[in-house]
């Protein structure tokens, strides 16, 4: 409450200045409550390229499932890379982080379950999982958006199993592109 009142004080000082400067007189400096917030427009759909990206050197050592199915999410441990792949076309490849020490990423072969631009795993970390994509019902792993990642590239230990992305922009893509259903294969 003393914060609002903070905020409300300074926008009010704010109204005195500017009229002041725009010659408006006193009048506008005796408004008591801070001036009423624009609405903001929804954001625009994020525009997806039409065309596949050129692969990276490495993609084509990438296991024959990831370019023999329709919409694939292949995650290589040892390169800690994302590469996304529809009807055999590399569309997205994206630098990512496994589980730490203790909580390692499985391999094998999912699917994408549930998709949820603000997901939450309420149980037992509690951890903000913007543009999360569930491709393990058995033990809740996701794919998903990591602001430490993001923050801390060259440190950041890992995440409790799931593959974290740090780029915003490349998860935003990939979960507007990848629809549930999408195989996911951690190799």
């Amino acid at each position: 409450m003393i914060i609002r009142f903070a905020l409300r004080t300074v926008a009010a000082v704010g109204l005195a200045i500017g009229a002041a400067a725009t010659g408006l007189g006193t009048a506008v400096a005796t408004v008591p409550a801070a001036p009423a917030i624009p609405a903001v427009p929804a954001p625009a759909a994020a525009a997806l390229p039409d065309t596949a990206i050129e692969p990276a050197e490495s993609s084509a050592q990438v296991p024959a499932i990831c370019t023999q199915r329709a919409h694939v999410i292949c995650a290589s441990l040892a390169e800690r890379r994302l590469r996304y792949f529809e009807n055999g076309s590399e569309w997205l490849s994206a630098e990512v982080r496994y589980g730490r020490p203790g909580y390692e990423t499985p391999k094998g072969t999912w699917r994408v379950t549930t998709k949820s631009p603000n997901a939450w795993w309420s149980y037992p970390y509690r951890v903000y999982m913007p543009w999360g994509m569930k491709y393990d019902d058995r033990i809740g792993l996701y794919l998903h958006y990591s602001s430490g990642f993001a923050l801390n590239p060259e440190t950041y230990v890992g995440s409790h199993g799931c593959i974290q992305i740090g780029d915003w922009e490349a998860i935003k893509r990939l979960y507007h592109r990848a629809p549930v259903g999408t195989t996911v294969h951690v190799y």
